[in-house]
């Protein structure tokens, strides 16, 4: 089968996503078994990750990228979840050191190449020699450089470019959806809300959803930042919480939701609630919210499905235009 490489690009991004979100939730999974197992670890990917960021000019240090793949800071991952190395892993870790790669420094890499140079180039990585390691797995991060070659097709495909004066651009979602609830977590009832934003989503925007990530925690307000920077980390633009807005003592999810954006955008909430208000009085009560965070739309929902459909279904209009907006750096 083939694709065009802006296809094969999304293609690639996808799965790198999915990677991710796999190795978020699998923190049980230690750094040096993937090492023995494979030759790359989450650092690895990391760095790959960073590698990408400088190839295209963009100023990231290691430990936003670090952030990206482990979902959270990585010192706050190791206290969690890192164990002292064996002396079993460790001398299969050191018995496959002929393996692992050799690294230039920084200044044999060549300088970054300039946009319109970068535009030109559609050559894509040579595959690792067979048998070889990761080959950034011993590299300090302030010697990842810029390799020589581009990302491919790395101008807009013309089905989702858009020209500067704001012209009609064709988007492509990619949806995370995350409902807090106590009982829902603990299997007490099924997720209603979830499907119901998922459902909505899948009618407002037919043949646009091109991923969807759907997670339940418990009222608690790190669980909730934590999934939210998870989602947002796996790639997703758009991402939905049902639950949690009220004035009860564990409704936390706007508290836990302002934690980790970087914008706030109120004029959304202040829509949703008079959106309510129409026929619900005690949607005064609401204390949703809404906003940025990397280059994904945030908003809150009330937890109730109908709510669900019904606030998604008002915010639909104006999605297309954030994301333009919040992703306007890319077109």
């Amino acid at each position: 089968m083939s694709v065009s490489p802006s296809t094969q690009t999304e293609l690639e991004a996808y799965a790198f996503r999915q990677l991710v979100a796999h190795l978020q939730a699998r923190p049980d999974v230690q750094n040096i078994d993937q090492m023995n197992l494979a030759g790359f670890c989450r650092n690895c990917l990391s760095k790959w990750y960073l590698r990408g960021a400088r190839e295209r000019g963009l100023r990231m240090n290691y430990d936003d990228a670090l952030e990206v793949v482990y979902g959270e800071p990585y010192a706050d991952w190791k206290k969690k979840h890192q164990s002292k190395a064996s002396p079993e892993q460790m001398a299969l870790f050191e018995s496959n050191a002929h393996l692992h790669a050799q690294h230039p420094k920084m200044e044999d890499f060549p300088p970054s190449p300039a946009p319109e140079e970068r535009e030109k180039r559609e050559t894509r990585p040579a595959p690792p020699a067979k048998g070889a390691a990761s080959d950034v797995c011993c590299t300090p991060a302030d010697e990842i450089g810029v390799v020589e070659h581009s990302v491919a097709d790395a101008t807009p495909s013309s089905d989702r470019a858009v020209p500067r004066s704001g012209a009609s651009k064709k988007i492509s979602l990619r949806l995370g959806v995350l409902t807090v609830s106590d009982r829902a977590h603990a299997g007490a009832y099924a997720d209603l809300s979830g499907p119901a934003v998922i459902e909505t989503v899948e009618t407002h925007f037919p043949g646009l959803l091109f991923s969807t990530l759907r997670y339940v925690v418990p009222d608690e307000e790190d669980q909730i930042a934590a999934r939210l920077k998870q989602l947002t980390a796996s790639g997703c633009n758009l991402v939905f919480t049902a639950g949690g807005t009220g004035v009860a003592p564990r409704d936390v999810t706007p508290e836990a939701t302002r934690s980790v954006l970087q914008r706030e955008i109120p004029g959304i909430a202040q829509m949703l609630v008079s959106k309510s208000l129409l026929t619900e009085p005690h949607a005064a009560l609401s204390r949703g919210t809404a906003g940025v965070r990397d280059r994904a739309l945030i908003v809150n929902l009330p937890g109730r499905p109908e709510a669900c459909r019904e606030l998604v279904a008002a915010v639909a209009p104006i999605v297309p235009h954030a994301l333009r907006q919040i992703g306007a750096e890319d077109e």
